[in-house]
């Protein structure tokens, strides 16, 4: 148990949807694909693929927040 009384605490940004790619499952944000390829495909093979599938993320209804002292994660609903 902390002693902590968390009165240093930042809101927590929700969770985005994310896309993985269908080859090498790379998981990445639609914000960090720069040309609409896979970056890693496209590293490893030279091979600009197009192939992702969408994961939706969880809406749990929950607000996050963590300490910035102590690290502690709080949710609230």
């Amino acid at each position: 148990m902390t002693t902590c009384r968390h009165m240093n605490i930042v809101l927590l940004p929700g969770e985005k949807n994310k896309l993985r790619c269908r080859h090498c499952h790379l998981v990445i944000t639609p914000d960090e694909i720069q040309g609409g390829y896979c970056p890693e495909c496209y590293e490893a093979q030279g091979t600009k693929l197009y192939d992702f599938e969408e994961i939706t993320a969880e809406k749990d209804g929950k607000t996050r927040y963590r300490c910035e002292d102590c690290g502690a994660i709080i949710e609230v609903e």
